[in-house]
């Protein structure tokens, strides 16, 4: 009985030990199993001790526009309503420049396209010899906006097209004005050539005749060749040039008191000037110098002529000490 007591007490303790071993070994193994798993979910560590004085900011939040409160006292013991609250708009540059934007473009189209802004009638100061219409078929601006006027384009295109302009000037005005000053040149010599008649100003410049109501002066040169070669072209008419010289206007005018009445004045490029004889035959006195000799030898010479009386085509006194008379057969 003694032993079999031993015995069992042996088994009780040995089963006490064999239970603490199972306890410890699934601790054990619980453990491992638990580091196992934190090893895995948690990277390794490259780099210790660099990033101790780093500073992580936190992501910022996207601030809520506030919203305006607004309480209303309904003035019964110190009651009050509150009503719902209104986002503050904050209006941007980009808004604001849009918006400028698209007036400044609804402007323009309305400056450019409104009949406000439309020229329908042109104010034309200075004009003795043309006619408004003339100058306004040049232009072509009826029913044009003001603002497609250039003031320079429409300056020059005048001067080319009349020569006989000697200042142009087109001044703009709003809704739709536009006044155009212009300076006509004074004819004193009509030029006959070539079936052509041109009228010259006291500074030589030369300009057509426009229509056959047009008054040209009464001095008149019949000329076979102009002192400037060709005459200017009767359809393309350019910017004023110089036709004969200053000097030359001088000398016709000179000229033209010398001869009678009656007589036109003639020119030819090799003997200079002269005048149509009411008898029949042209004179030439080459320039005006000694033109008071010149006269007088002209009178011998005519009243030999009436002597003898014969009819030359031609008398020259160009050169006083050699005047010549010729006759034509």
């Amino acid at each position: 009985m003694a032993e079999l007591s031993r015995s069992q007490s042996q088994n009780k303790r040995t089963g006490k030990q064999g239970s603490g071993r199972r306890s410890t070994n699934r601790s054990t193994r619980s453990s491992r199993t638990q580091r196992q798993a934190g090893s895995s979910s948690v990277p390794p560590v490259m780099v210790r001790g660099g990033l101790s004085g780093w500073v992580l900011d936190a992501p910022k939040r996207k601030k809520s526009k506030p919203r305006r409160r607004f309480d209303l006292a309904l003035g019964a013991n110190g009651a009050e309503m509150r009503l719902p609250g209104i986002p503050q708009v904050a209006v941007g540059w980009r808004f604001v420049s849009g918006l400028l934007m698209t007036a400044l473009l609804a402007l323009l189209f309305h400056l450019w396209n409104s009949p406000m802004y439309q020229i329908n009638q042109l104010e034309i100061n200075g004009l003795r010899r043309l006619d408004t219409r003339d100058v306004a078929a040049i232009l072509g601006l009826n029913g044009e906006t003001i603002f497609s006027v250039d003031v320079d384009e429409f300056e020059q295109r005048l001067a080319d097209t009349f020569p006989e302009f000697s200042a142009v000037t087109v001044e703009v005005g709003l809704p739709a004005a536009v006044e155009i000053t212009v300076e006509e040149r004074r004819p004193i010599i009509t030029w006959l050539q070539d079936g052509r008649t041109l009228l010259v100003d006291a500074n030589g410049i030369a300009f057509p005749k426009r229509s056959d109501e047009d008054q040209v002066p009464p001095l008149m040169v019949s000329a076979s060749v102009s002192p400037a070669g060709d005459l200017p072209d009767e359809e393309s008419q350019d910017t004023a040039t110089q036709f004969i010289p200053v000097e030359m206007v001088s000398a016709i005018l000179s000229m033209s008191g010398h001869a009678p009445s009656s007589s036109a004045l003639v020119y030819d490029q090799l003997r200079g000037l002269g005048w149509r004889d009411a008898q029949g035959w042209d004179v030439y006195f080459g320039d005006v110098r000694d033109m008071g000799q010149k006269l007088n030898l002209y009178n011998a010479i005519a009243e030999k002529i009436n002597e003898e009386d014969i009819t030359p085509a031609l008398v020259s006194v160009e050169h006083i000490h050699n005047p010549y008379y010729r006759i034509d057969k």
